[in-house]
């Protein structure tokens, strides 16, 4: 039995068709009572020739990977974990942004609060994909934040001497910075990769 036809638009759980019509392919699983569902919202595609239905899926979020390198901006930060929206991954721009958790360090149990703040640009290590949540270092000397922004009033802290200072406002501030240049910021936000 086919409950949806061939093109037919579907949401995350619709039943599709049973399975002795077609076996699950692409975005598809076996539900209750061998009913085929799908697990994406998309286009039903049936492979008369191999008896297999696959979900064209509406939108193609980027993968992401275990190493990649992402330009992402914090939105919360707690003591033992940031929230953050991941704008690129790999230099390359996300057309839909990605949430995900940057992690504490193991070694150090440094507090979070003092190595990145909301709002803060910060390149991070993809090193978790669990059940959907994907997880991120800064603790390499590569990574952490490369535009730190001010807590009490928004606008960019300068780096003086060995601490970040406000020029608007004054506050002094502490972050964990990524070793790299405005030049390369660029290169982040405009989706040009690096020189050889």
């Amino acid at each position: 039995m086919v409950y949806v036809e061939d093109g037919g638009f579907v949401t995350p759980g619709q039943p599709i068709c049973v399975a002795e019509e077609y076996y699950p392919g692409l975005n598809t699983k076996i539900f209750r009572d061998n009913v085929v569902i799908s697990t994406k919202a998309g286009f039903v595609n049936y492979d008369r020739s191999k008896r297999i239905v696959n979900i064209k899926p509406v939108k193609s979020l980027k993968d992401i990977n275990l190493g990649d390198r992402v330009l992402a901006e914090v939105k919360d930060v707690q003591e033992k974990i940031a929230i953050v929206e991941i704008l690129a991954v790999n230099m390359k721009p996300l057309k839909h942004k990605r949430t995900a958790v940057i992690l504490p360090n193991i070694k150090t149990k440094q507090d979070l609060t003092e190595c990145i703040g909301v709002g803060d640009l910060v390149i991070a290590e993809v090193v978790t994909l669990f059940s959907g949540v994907i997880g991120l270092s800064i603790w390499k000397n590569e990574l952490g934040s490369v535009l730190p922004i001010c807590s009490k009033c928004g606008r960019p802290l300068r780096r003086k001497d060995k601490t970040l200072i406000c020029f608007k406002c004054g506050n002094k501030e502490k972050r964990k910075l990524a070793y790299i240049g405005v030049a390369s910021l660029d290169k982040w936000l405009l989706g040009k990769s690096l020189p050889g």
